[in-house]
């Protein structure tokens, strides 16, 4: 059977969803939670940028927005309202705060808190029974605290990640299916979250879609867990030393294709997936949908910041090996993931050389972040470590999503340099050479 259908283009977005001007596509509420992170903002972004369908838009956090917040938004900003709320306090105080809200059509949550962990190489989420138990506690005390006001949303969409598959643990099933059977090498709060939200729908009558995003490219003031933070640091501390940029990694790590997620197509898919009606009660990948390697970012990222750049050192004997953490990989079959490095971004960040050049450029350009704090290094740098360095491919299948109709896509290379442009435009890194560093 044929079938018609309109998309449009924005910036380098192409194949974005149109919808009709009918009455289930005007004047609904949405509420975001977690508005202050890095998918949460994004969501707002997109929903106020859309005044013909989204008349107003609550946006939850524990902490009041930056100072940028509601100024980026531009008119759309008039109809956000911010509401400040713990999900990790007593039921009854998150309900009261959700009183606040006189109705909602549709819930964004995006909530999401990372207990300390180890950081480097394969450390980056070390501390699963952690990360298990305060974000399932996020969603539970939410959605139970939902359930003591009057409000009834028509869908719930959780955003969790790749994680879902265990790439993180070793070689999952490639490329990775929606369908494919969760992992039970150790604990995974999205498990229990989408076991817990299927719950809450099955017993209000709401319906729920999930997302699952690769690494996010985008940029907020408030989100040190960005992959793009430690690409950005590296490479103007590098720049600023007048030092080549080094990878980490070996040629599997660089030729491997690594798909990414933009922050802002992640939030036009979520938007079209809760207003579709076959979405419901269904998952889905979600990442850009073009192919990326770190072997054509990194000259890309060194002329940006006007700096050399080398490939993967080719003497096997330079290289140490890190093994996965367990015998058995997420598909259940061949060898134990192992990831080859000369170095780790976490291990660089703790130069003296380093952190002086950082304190010469964070004068120089009146930066607002320390990244090397001890929370902030592992959390930072062992974010960029855990996506730059790897034995393995990461490669989300669009299928599912294409098959029902989204056919929205966009060039990670450019949204990373308009990731690293807005990123020092937050004063969060220094700014690329030039206003826009060089063209893609």
């Amino acid at each position: 059977m044929s079938a018609t259908q309109v998309v449009k283009s924005h910036g380098p977005f192409q194949g974005l969803p149109t919808y009709p001007n009918t009455p289930e596509h005007t004047n609904l509420t949405a509420v975001v939670t977690g508005a202050n992170g890095l998918s949460g903002y994004h969501m707002v972004r997109v929903l106020a940028a859309a005044p013909e369908r989204w008349s107003k838009i609550y946006c939850l956090s524990r902490r009041m927005p930056p100072s940028n917040f509601f100024t980026d938004l531009g008119d759309g900003a008039e109809r956000v309202e911010h509401i400040s709320v713990d999900f990790l306090s007593e039921t009854s105080e998150i309900a009261s705060r959700l009183k606040e809200i006189p109705k909602v059509d549709y819930i964004f949550f995006f909530s999401y808190m990372q207990p300390p962990q180890d950081g480097n190489v394969l450390g980056m989420w070390s501390d699963a029974e952690a990360m298990t138990k305060v974000n399932s506690t996020l969603l539970t005390n939410f959605l139970n605290a939902l359930q003591l006001t009057t409000l009834q949303p028509k869908r719930i969409l959780l955003q969790t990640g790749a994680k879902q598959y265990a790439f993180h643990i070793g070689p999952p099933t490639n490329p990775s299916f929606e369908s494919d059977p969760r992992v039970p090498l150790e604990s995974n709060f999205y498990y229990p979250q989408e076991d817990t939200l299927s719950s809450y729908c099955t017993a209000t009558g709401s319906s729920w879609t999930v997302a699952r995003p690769s690494y996010i490219i985008g940029a907020v003031r408030d989100g040190a867990l960005n992959h793009m933070i430690g690409l950005a640091i590296y490479a103007a501390i590098q720049a600023h030393l007048h030092k080549p940029l080094d990878f980490p990694g070996d040629y599997g790590a660089w030729d491997r294709e690594f798909c990414q997620s933009t922050g802002l197509l992640n939030a036009y898919f979520e938007e079209w997936a809760v207003l579709s009606p076959d979405a419901h009660n269904q998952a889905f990948n979600i990442q850009d949908g073009l192919p990326f390697t770190w072997g054509r970012f990194w000259p890309l990222l060194a002329e940006w910041y006007g700096a050399a750049w080398c490939p993967p050192e080719v003497d096997g004997a330079k290289y140490r090996v890190t093994e996965s953490r367990y015998a058995e990989t997420p598909r259940g079959y061949g060898p134990t993931g192992i990831t080859r490095s000369t170095f780790s971004l976490q291990e660089w960040s703790a130069l003296d050389s380093v952190q002086t050049a950082w304190a010469e450029l964070r004068e120089e350009h009146d930066l607002v972040l320390d990244p090397f704090t001890a929370q902030n290094r592992a959390q930072i740098f062992g974010m960029t470590d855990s996506a730059v360095i790897g034995g393995w491919a990461l490669s989300l299948s669009m299928r599912k999503a294409r098959s029902m109709g989204f056919l929205g896509t966009v060039d990670s290379y450019e949204t990373m340099r308009i990731a690293v442009r807005d990123l020092a435009r937050l004063k969060l890194v220094p700014p690329m050479k030039g206003e826009w560093g060089a063209a893609v």
